[in-house]
């Protein structure tokens, strides 16, 4: 189940309001034989995250179903999407790698019980039968729930925290939908980035291709238009035809779909980038460009 976007916080005694995880959405199939994990999109995420095999042992012998998220705090500790996307990129971590990108897991909801699914009870009642259920551990945590929505996300915006998730308690979980009972609220945020090429249609510049600096290289975190002027457009054209390189910046070759052609920059610019998140796959979210920038490519790097 996804939350859909809403426009504003708000308080309403319906509703509880929940911190927005910047992680990886998890299922986790808990039984006494062991753990099973799973992203959203089914992915085997079991031996990528061993320090989550601890579930079996706080359910004290219990079957279960549980949703979360994964997550790598910072120094803060706070979550941090490029930490979890460098450790989600191991699929058998070594030691030193879960040292220095140690994951938690915050449960946020519990799907089956014992056998009985429980899409059809309500989220307070799914709340009530997670907090008797799972014992907080060093790496697995269960949602906070606040009864103030508003003050939750100005408490997150002064964080630097990604936004809220505000939930029904009368509401049911539905599985594989978008739905109303969950409402999303985010914080716009902003970085630099590198433009290391543009996406030409007829020879015309129609979209950036955009990167941060990792130690891999440049790595592509996807394209932006929205925010571009047709004289931007114009600019970023011309600039095409002056300092186009043969061979792409890119770590690895970016897609830029049928009938569209990619051109790389000799001479990297850079620009300014309001975005709402990042998906799984390391891509900016709604990304917008500001303006261009004068900040130094190498000072672009990845979180």
């Amino acid at each position: 189940m996804e939350p859909v976007s809403w426009p504003a916080p708000f308080d309403d005694p319906a509703f509880v309001h929940q911190l927005k995880w910047d992680g990886i959405r998890i299922l986790s199939w808990v039984e006494p034989g062991g753990v099973r994990l799973r992203t959203r999109r089914g992915g085997d995420r079991t031996a990528s995250y061993p320090e989550l095999h601890v579930l079996g042992h706080l359910l004290a012998g219990a079957s279960a179903v549980l949703d979360g998220e994964a997550v790598v705090l910072d120094e803060a500790g706070r979550p941090n999407f490029g930490r979890i996307l460098r450790r989600d990129q191991c699929t058998i971590p070594d030691a030193a790698r879960r040292r220095a990108l140690p994951v938690h897991y915050v449960v946020f909801d519990v799907l089956s019980l014992n056998g009985e699914r429980l899409f059809d009870r309500s989220f307070a009642e799914r709340q009530e039968i997670l907090r008797g259920l799972l014992r907080d551990g060093d790496q697995v945590a269960v949602c906070e729930n606040h009864s103030e929505g508003v003050e939750l996300f100005k408490a997150t915006g002064r964080l630097g925290l990604e936004g809220i998730v505000s939930k029904e308690l009368a509401g049911f979980y539905h599985p594989g939908q978008k739905h109303p009972t969950w409402r999303k609220v985010k914080h716009a945020r902003r970085l630099h980035a590198v433009v290391g090429g543009v996406v030409l249609k007829e020879g015309w510049a129609k979209a950036l291709l955009l990167g941060l600096y990792h130690e891999r290289g440049l790595v592509y975190i996807g394209r932006a238009a929205s925010g571009l002027s047709g004289e931007d457009l114009q600019a970023l054209t011309d600039l095409v035809r002056k300092h186009q390189a043969t061979h792409t910046p890119f770590a690895e070759l970016p897609a830029v779909g049928r009938g569209l052609k990619a051109a790389w920059l000799s001479r990297p610019i850079t620009v300014l980038v309001r975005y709402t998140g990042w998906t799984e796959q390391g891509r900016l979210r709604n990304p917008v460009i500001e303006g261009f920038s004068t900040v130094p490519a190498s000072e672009c790097l990845f979180p």
